[in-house]
């Protein structure tokens, strides 16, 4: 059991591949696609669209190895003059007996020169085949001591000595061949081991690609060099190579005056594809090495990097299209016609391209923001040109149309720097309100790390209900993906203080009334019929009303209710140890001791009183206003700047210090 369940886990894994291994995945069906598809309609386009066109020159091939090149002569053609040798070399080598040999001359035959294969006439060397600065005697010597060195190998190796060693290497490459495939095999299989026990590599996809490849490799290369072992299989490749040649090498596609043929398509796929690694690679390089040196926030980290990409995408699609010699004015159909598909078929991607970069400039949004468009609330993953990915509550991913961001309205949690916590509750009519106001106060003020201090926590009464009062807690907090844990925290302290001072939460009540007015005639007939003593039916004469004076309090203590602002405690806290850095600091020629940058006082009270900036301001204010600290020169009142300001207890206690020196 234990085996399968693994065997089951393992499958699951395998059946998960990363996201390079779909990617390559994808790109190499894609392109096998493409490729067969343009393989299949090639010859039909290049038939209609090319010009027909003859070889000014063609090679004289004999056991599938090119001799030389030959060209047009009087009505024949240089195929025609070409594919003459060929068959003439072959027939002479087929019909040779056994040990007798042949030779190949040049003679001078009524003005020309003629190259001769025994007794037969094999080709007559002209004026349009020799190579400038070369005379035709001199060309026609080449050509015989090729075309005997060709029939010399040709003869050797349709002699038996040469067939068997010929078998026999062909053995020892199948043999290498297959050892190296049985190695990578075992090697793949190790790499797909290693895949299942670890699901989340993403390395080993690729190893396992390049070991596919390199298998499919090995089996090419070990055909290709059996095949040019024996000069029946060469002449098969020779020609199988010829029409891939002529397949690859069709013009498909016309751009003005540049063709494009299937192999000039497929670099640029390749130019293409390693273009798009090598912008990727670029773009987050810069976007983590080198913008974070900067300083600059994460969101506009994010919209550089992602201008980057596509800035040097459309440079690189243009290096490749001038690399490929297309002239960019015959694009102009092909442009026409995308403009017509994007005028009534791409409205909608069209708009949510143009609001993608609406948003990467303006910024509305950020990575990492909460935000609500619609009914649709989540967590900002990532901004792309055309959607934006956003992460809910739940774990999924949303993709939503950049459009929706600009047309729709949006909230935004994280810009305002507060979220406002609301968590309501009903108590009985008959509770104190004074008491429930005091009592949800102090458990408001119970200590959470995520509630800030100012502005401080609220507690309301909200108006009646049925058969209850309404009350309601705010608090204020900073980051607005806390709320669910900081309203579970307020519902656990509400319960404990409603508990602790007896107040009730009322429960909804429902009366039924039924009213029979033959109740009395049934019951007597019923009595009758039993003969048993009439019952006397019980009649409430009238309804008591309900006690509606206050419920007397158990003898607890108030709820212990804290001060807004402690100011004993700030001044200690921040002449502490921990507090802010008080030293004498320079300014010009002059000193002033025992002093603090305000600055740093609007930091501290940010961490240590759970307060936001404006409100850390608002607090040094008050301190000025109080009396505790003041700027040294009495120029400014408090600001979040690096202006000098002292605490007047430091004063004092230096005026009382150099009294003592004094006396």
């Amino acid at each position: 059991m234990a085996w399968q369940k693994q065997k089951k886990a393992s499958t699951k894994h395998d059946n998960k591949p990363t996201k390079k291994r779909k990617l390559a995945i994808g790109v190499l069906i894609a392109f096998f696609l493409s490729f067969l598809s343009v393989l299949i309609w090639s010859p039909a386009i290049a038939e209609t669209s090319a010009p027909e066109t003859t070889a000014t020159q063609a090679y004289v091939v004999f056991d599938g190895r090119k001799l030389f090149k030959l060209a047009r002569s009087g009505n024949l053609t240089a195929t025609e003059r070409a594919d003459s040798v060929s068959s003439l070399l072959k027939q002479k080598v087929s019909d040779l007996q056994p040990r007798e040999r042949l030779s190949v001359k040049v003679v001078q035959q009524q003005g020309w020169t003629v190259i001769r294969i025994g007794n037969r006439h094999l080709v007559t060397v002209t004026e349009q085949d020799h190579i400038p600065g070369m005379t035709v005697e001199e060309k026609a010597k080449i050509w015989c001591e090729k075309i005997q060195y060709a029939l010399n190998i040709a003869v050797k190796e349709r002699s038996l000595v040469y067939r068997t060693w010929a078998v026999q290497m062909s053995a020892i490459a199948l043999t290498i061949a297959s050892v190296i495939y049985g190695g990578l095999f075992w090697l793949s299989r190790r790499y797909r081991k290693k895949q299942l026990q670890n699901p989340t590599e993403q390395k080993g996809s690729l190893q396992l690609l390049g070991i596919l490849l390199l298998q499919i490799g090995i089996w090419i290369v070990f055909f290709y060099y059996s095949a040019n072992l024996f000069p029946e299989t060469r002449s098969w490749l020779y020609h199988l190579l010829g029409v891939l040649d002529k397949t690859f090498n069709s013009e498909i596609i016309n751009f003005g005056q540049e063709a494009i043929s299937l192999i000039r398509l497929f670099f640029l796929i390749l130019l293409g594809i390693a273009m798009w690694f090598v912008v990727c690679w670029a773009s987050n390089f810069l976007k983590e090495s080198i913008l974070p040196l900067t300083g600059v926030e994460p969101a506009l980290q994010d919209s550089i990097g992602l201008l980057t990409r596509y800035g040097l995408m459309f440079v690189g699609v243009l290096l490749i299209f001038n690399f490929a010699g297309i002239d960019f004015a015959s694009l102009a159909i092909v442009l026409g016609a995308l403009g017509i598909g994007i005028g009534f078929g791409l409205q909608n991607i069209v708009k949510d391209l143009i609001s993608g970069l609406i948003i990467i400039f303006t910024h509305p949004i950020k990575v990492g923001e909460l935000v609500q468009v619609g009914d649709t609330q989540g967590l900002v993953v990532r901004i792309g040109v055309r959607t934006t990915e956003i992460s809910h509550i739940d774990r999924y991913l949303i993709v939503i149309p950049n459009s929706r961001f600009v047309e729709e309205a949006v909230k935004n949690w994280n810009r305002s720097g507060l979220t406002r916590v609301k968590v309501y509750v009903s108590v009985s009519k008959d509770s104190d309100r004074e008491l429930v106001l005091k009592a949800l106060l102090a458990a408001a003020q119970v200590y959470h790390p995520q509630i800030l201090r100012h502005p401080p926590p609220k507690a309301q009464f909200r108006g009646f209900g049925d058969n209850a009062l309404n009350f309601r807690i705010v608090v204020f907090i900073s980051d607005p993906l806390k709320e669910p844990k900081v309203k579970s925290h307020l519902y656990d302290q509400m319960e404990i203080y409603l508990a602790k001072y007896d107040i009730k939460i009322p429960y909804p009540q429902r009366d039924i009334h039924l009213k029979v007015p033959q109740i009395d005639k049934l019951v007597a007939n019923l009595v009758q019929i039993h003969d048993s003593p009439k019952p006397q039916l019980y009649y409430p004469e009238k309804i008591q009303p309900r006690d509606r004076s206050p419920q007397v309090q158990p003898d607890l203590e108030e709820p212990l209710i804290h001060d807004e602002y402690n100011w004993e405690a700030i001044v200690a806290d921040m002449r502490g140890s921990e507090g802010v850095e008080i030293k004498d600091r320079r300014y010009g020629f002059k000193v002033f001791p025992k002093t603090f940058l305000g600055s740093e006082a609007v930091e501290w009270l940010m961490q240590h009183e759970r307060a936001t900036r404006p409100e850390a301001i608002a607090i040094g204010q008050l301190m000025v206003e109080q009396n505790i600290i003041h700027h040294v020169l009495d120029e400014h009142d408090f600001k979040d700047e690096p202006l000098f300001y002292r605490f007047y207890v430091d004063e004092e206690d230096e005026d009382t210090l150099e009294m003592t020196d004094d006396k």
